[in-house]
């Protein structure tokens, strides 16, 4: 049996959200199936990527082989180079991790969908990124094998697209799972970092793409009201993420607000450093407008720390009982609940949100997607 996984968003140097959960799958499948390769001797897998694998994805184990499909063109990748791929050596089973999947593909292929939002934010792509990533999502329901989703408010959407009648029996949910450098950080590591990127205590943190989707200018001008309330106690509010669309509003948010000289915009941060930056925080701060699952809060309650997250889309199923929630439309809501986090560190408070984190895993999420394709 062979499996063809598109590993291209998984190699890429600055991943975001989908590329580290193929990055994440890719890898426990690979140690799984090496731990399991007595019970299913027959099984090889095959990484599709554009330019040769780097760092741990290159170390394959000896039923694992890496296909660098590099001949051009570099746009349109998957419709043209890896469809040829699927018309000339197809494997048993084609697994895309990423949104899109190659118009010539396997009767067995499984997609995973993270998210529709292109359909409820549609400024926030160009006419054919919206299109395309549409397109994609609802010819996935209707024709492919299989749609894997990270959350059931994720199913709910694409139900309703109404495209497929027998949609709900082929979109399945597997949540994701969280990176395990983001547990509990020794405090002498965690200076070393704060010092690199010039971060003093106490801070508030979000992280995520600057954007309007991701509520960033909220989150500033609720911070200024934090500060307020805080008779200037010398909170600061750090930003990771590169700018998104209606990035705009939040530097016109930063540059307006009087506490603008304690807000600081980091910019993409390695993922080495990031989990000693989450750990330091006093706050988490993600009241996002629209999420598919929110993997940034389920760091954060991996490291322990407070989180204020949005009402309405996934977060809640996330975060459970272990975030404070609220209208990611009301400033002074979002306020009020950073002020009731930083007062709310407690033995069992730290024992809730690590209780809630324990509930996903990316080891469990690989195993359940193994069993979906076959290969368990």
């Amino acid at each position: 049996m062979l499996v063809g996984i598109d590993a291209s968003r998984a190699n890429d140097d600055q991943k975001t959200g989908v590329g580290w959960y193929a990055w994440h799958l890719i890898e426990e499948l690979k140690t799984q199936n090496t731990i399991n390769k007595t019970q299913r001797p027959n099984v090889r897998f095959v990484l599709y990527t554009r330019e040769p694998l780097r760092g741990a994805l290159a170390n394959l184990p000896a039923n694992c082989t890496q296909k660098v499909l590099k001949w051009p063109p570099q746009k349109f990748w998957t419709q043209i180079r890896l469809s040829w791929e699927m018309l000339v050596n197809p494997p048993d089973v084609l697994f895309i991790p990423a949104h899109v999947f190659p118009i010539i593909h396997p009767k067995k292929t499984v997609m995973t969908v993270h998210d529709m939002a292109a359909l409820r934010f549609p400024k926030s792509y160009n006419w054919f990124e919206r299109w395309y990533t549409v397109w994609s999502a609802k010819y996935a329901v209707k024709k492919l094998w299989r749609v894997i989703v990270p959350s059931v408010f994720v199913k709910r959407e694409l139900t309703s697209l109404q495209v497929c009648k027998f949609a709900g029996e082929k979109i399945v949910v597997i949540p994701h799972g969280y990176d395990r450098r983001y547990e509990r950080k020794y405090e002498t590591d965690i200076k070393k970092i704060l010092e690199k990127y010039n971060i003093e205590r106490p801070f508030v943190l979000s992280v995520g793409r600057l954007e309007e989707k991701k509520n960033t200018a909220r989150i500033v001008e609720a911070f200024g009201k934090c500060r307020d309330a805080l008779q200037c106690v010398s909170t600061q509010l750090v930003l990771i993420g590169l700018p998104g669309y209606g990035y705009e509003k939040t530097k016109r948010a930063i540059e307006t607000s009087v506490f603008k000289s304690d807000i600081f915009e980091l910019g993409y941060v390695d993922a080495d450093d990031l989990p000693y930056i989450m750990n330091a925080a006093e706050v988490f701060v993600y009241p996002s407008l629209y999420e598919g699952f929110g993997l940034p809060v389920l760091e954060a309650l991996a490291c322990g720390e407070p989180v204020v997250a949005g009402k309405g889309s996934c977060l809640e199923e996330v975060g459970g009982e272990a975030c404070v929630y609220v209208d990611p439309t009301n400033i002074d809501e979002i306020a009020r609940a950073i002020q009731t986090a930083r007062n709310n560190f407690n033995p069992a408070t730290l024992r809730l949100r690590s209780g809630q984190a324990g509930k996903f895993s990316w080891g469990k999420s690989a195993s359940l997607t193994a069993r979906l394709l076959g290969i368990t």
